[in-house]
């Protein structure tokens, strides 16, 4: 049974979508300032040392020191009270070992504890520490735990590998991820024998579904984005199933969103039940174009598109290789309106953080 969300009691989540190459851009600039951070201790010495062998002390750089107290954002990957894994964006101080920083932010009563929204909670047991993470050039990153790190649930040991992994690889130097415990290399994890071989990286999925086409040899694996519901809470929900592999995976993509979400879960879907690709996606230069019946028009007395709709479709598209925006179109008409009335014709960019957040 498929299900759908009533729009107007929606109107909390945070995600932004950025029109035009605005968003880009913030990622870009996101992702270099990861890639700073985890060289930057290197740096940092480099700089003490020429400072001390002239004598002279530099310039004091206002906007950076500026930059470095209003701290930087990242995203953590926790786990909510459906056993769901799911991505928060927290305010962090903006310090050097930022793998090791968002790793220790994942242990329960660890930094966060007080700041988590109601219904969410941190994946690592109490007093784990890490004890050392090693970032290869090939894009591995080995990361040491205490032995404290085993004492999780059973039933919690696929959702602590996929919050781990997902965490780590939101920086683009991870490629994946290999587990240590007291220094020894991990084959399986220790309470349910999960494999984690060489290592983890976002391709085993998260939230993963069982159902999909009945030959996996013809379909392949892609995540897809739902919405939770709460109280006093709404976020986008990453759901990793399996579509068919022979079509146009952009379509392919739509279809597994307009399935809707597992009748399992909690989550919702904004995206009404007689919503239609009119025709087959078509990516060029990075921009996919998608056309779509009146039927995605389901605000304003069927006058505007949904938000949560759009982000939706435009957090799964995205995740496709080459897919960079999305340019909306529905009967052929690239001018759609917004909930607010504003209306906008240019293509659509990923936010750089799924779920807003503070801390």
């Amino acid at each position: 049974m498929r299900k759908f969300l009533k729009g107007s009691s929606f109107l909390m989540l945070t995600v932004l979508l950025v029109y035009g190459c605005s968003s880009g851009s913030d990622e870009a600039e996101q992702n270099e300032a990861a890639s700073n951070d985890v060289q930057e201790e290197g740096t940092s010495e480099m700089d003490t040392e020429e400072e001390d062998s002239d004598g002279e002390e530099p310039a004091e750089d206002e906007g950076n020191k500026d930059a470095e107290e209003e701290g930087v954002e990242r995203e953590l990957y926790l786990l909510d009270e459906n056993g769901l894994v799911v991505p928060r964006t927290f305010q962090f101080e903006n310090e050097s070992e930022v793998l090791k920083q968002s790793l220790e932010h994942l242990v329960v009563e660890g930094p966060i504890t007080n700041q988590l929204p109601s219904g969410l909670q941190a994946v690592l047991p109490p007093d784990t520490e890490v004890q050392g993470i090693d970032l290869s050039e090939d894009g591995t990153v080995a990361v040491d735990f205490s032995p404290e790190f085993a004492e999780y649930p059973e039933e919690h040991e696929e959702a602590l590998l996929q919050a781990v992994t997902w965490t780590l690889t939101q920086f683009d130097e991870v490629e994946q991820v290999e587990i240590q415990i007291n220094g020894h290399t991990q084959e399986t994890l220790p309470n349910a024998d999960t494999p984690v071989g060489d290592g983890t990286a976002e391709t085993v999925g998260i939230n993963l579904e069982g159902n999909g086409p009945a030959d996996i040899t013809a379909s392949e694996a892609t995540t897809v984005y739902f919405i939770s519901v709460k109280e006093d809470d709404e976020y986008y929900v990453p759901v990793t199933r399996r579509i068919d592999g022979d079509v146009n995976e952009a379509e392919a993509v739509v279809d597994a969103l307009l399935s809707g979400p597992s009748p399992e879960t909690d989550l919702i879907s904004a995206l009404r039940q007689n919503v239609e690709l009119v025709d087959e996606p078509e990516l060029e230069d990075g921009v996919l174009t998608v056309n779509f019946n009146e039927a995605l028009l389901a605000e304003n007395d069927g006058e505007a598109l949904a938000e949560e709709a759009m982000a939706m479709l435009t957090l799964s598209l995205t995740g496709i290789e080459g897919v960079e925006e999305v340019d909306y179109h529905v009967e052929g008409e690239s001018q759609l309106e917004q909930v607010d009335g504003e209306s906008f014709a240019e293509p659509v960019s990923r936010p750089a953080m799924v779920n807003q957040g503070e801390f």
